[in-house]
């Protein structure tokens, strides 16, 4: 049996996410710390490199949606959460670090860019996955709903009689 979390009402599989999560995180450190910081700003490389990054979170949340039996979308957005926090420590080392002025309105946009990317990763996924169920949805439940002696009557009052 798989261990399931529920996080606001939704059933999560932390296998799921942490898998996407090493995927984003894993290209993030390697693309955005290690090669970012031997590339000059606004040059053709560092557009390359957001590209990366960007394909990295979207990979992330793809893993994680097609890891995942339910709620596919969620566990995609929670394969972001490292690279946010990772995203709040280098704005932080920046800041205070070596004193370079960090935009204010740059973290909750990296924040929100990270999300979405990798929702669009979920979606994704859940497009090109061969068993298409909802992306938000809990799978359906297999046991049937009993059903009342009323119910079945009036089922059978709308049957057509054969003769």
């Amino acid at each position: 049996m798989r261990s399931l979390l529920q996080i606001f009402g939704r059933t999560v599989e932390p296998r799921a996410v942490v898998a996407g999560a090493l995927v984003s995180t894993g290209t993030a450190l390697a693309v955005g710390v290690v090669i970012g910081t031997l590339v000059r700003e606004r040059t053709a490389a560092a557009y390359a490199v957001n590209g990366l990054l960007f394909a990295g979170l979207i990979a992330g949340g793809a893993v994680a949606a097609a890891r995942s039996t339910a709620h596919r979308l969620t566990a995609a957005v929670l394969s972001s959460g490292p690279v946010m926090v990772l995203a709040v420590v280098v704005q932080l080392i920046r800041r205070f670090g070596t004193g370079e002025a960090v935009a204010p309105l740059g973290l909750p946009l990296a924040m929100l860019l990270a999300a979405s990317l990798a929702s669009l990763g979920g979606l994704l996924a859940g497009m090109f996955s061969r068993r298409r169920p909802s992306l938000t949805a809990d799978p359906p439940r297999s046991r049937k709903q009993p059903r009342s002696r009323d119910q079945l009557r009036s089922q059978d009052q709308h049957r057509p009689r054969l003769r």
